[in-house]
């Protein structure tokens, strides 16, 4: 499993887009990615997202029973999870999670879990197109690792190109787990 996350992140990093990161921020949209699940294919798992504007809401349903929901407003500041299974907790980041675990870093860890393993990887369509399934996903994906992952507060009007662009998808000084090789368009962790 861990060396299909390291392909999809490999992978993300080296094409090209038919979207840019600025087209990504700007977009609302809501997608669902339902798979069969444990035991022997019998349940589903199904991952939710919604994008309107600056907030971003996921919700997982695993197994019918096991019911998630973050909301992450990738504009506000000071970075925080809120989490809202029964009732909304708010887990605020506190430092880097490469040297410092807390619960943001748990409930960061869970959500990109869920992300990679429930919707990157069964969205169906091109992640370079935003009207794909794929694409919407990788959206999110994108936005929520450069806000949670690299502390980059989102504001309207401004330019965030950068952020696909091939080698600079990781800005020097941010506490991401991992880098691009720019000569390869490799991972590095």
């Amino acid at each position: 499993m861990q060396l299909l996350k390291f392909n999809i992140i490999a992978l993300a990093f080296s094409s090209a887009f038919a979207f840019n990161a600025t087209e990504c921020f700007d977009s609302s949209y809501e997608v669902e990615v339902t798979h069969k699940s444990f035991p022997f294919g019998l349940l589903t798992k199904t991952l939710g997202i919604s994008k309107k504007g600056c907030e971003v809401t996921l919700s997982h349903n695993q197994w019918k029973y096991l019911n998630r929901k973050w909301v992450v407003d990738i504009c506000r500041d000071p970075i925080h999870i809120k989490s809202a299974d029964n009732s909304v907790e708010v887990f605020r980041k506190v430092g880097s999670c490469k040297t410092v675990k807390n619960p943001f870093c748990n409930q960061l860890t869970k959500l990109k879990k869920v992300i990679e393993d429930d919707g990157l990887i069964f969205a169906e369509g091109s992640k370079s197109e935003l009207d794909s399934d794929h694409g919407k996903v990788y959206c999110s994906y994108i936005l929520m690792q450069e806000y949670l992952s690299k502390s980059v507060v989102f504001n309207k009007g401004e330019n965030y190109d950068y952020l696909l662009k091939k080698g600079s998808a990781v800005p020097e000084g941010t506490d991401s787990q991992f880098t691009v090789d720019p000569s390869s368009g490799k991972a590095n962790f």
